[in-house]
């Protein structure tokens, strides 16, 4: 049988994976909505990948856009 410590250490993993998941797609949501105010853009061709690496979160976002789209206010 597996004691209590090492079940533990399973749980806690596969919870920060599900959570790595779960946040990464809220990234990408918040990322989407950002980055189609500059470009056009898919939902679909935006992608998130977030890592735990040594205790450090690695936070990777790119997408491919159509084109550049003109703000009506410039910044002054």
């Amino acid at each position: 049988l597996m004691d209590l410590s090492q079940r533990l250490s399973r749980v806690v993993k596969k919870d920060k994976q599900q959570n790595l998941k779960y946040l990464s797609n809220l990234i990408k949501s918040d990322f989407y909505y950002l980055i189609s105010n500059y470009f056009e853009v898919d939902f679909d061709n935006v992608f998130v990948e977030l890592n735990l690496k040594a205790d450090r979160y690695v936070i990777s976002a790119n997408c491919s856009g159509e084109r550049i789209k003109i703000p009506q206010i410039l910044p002054e």
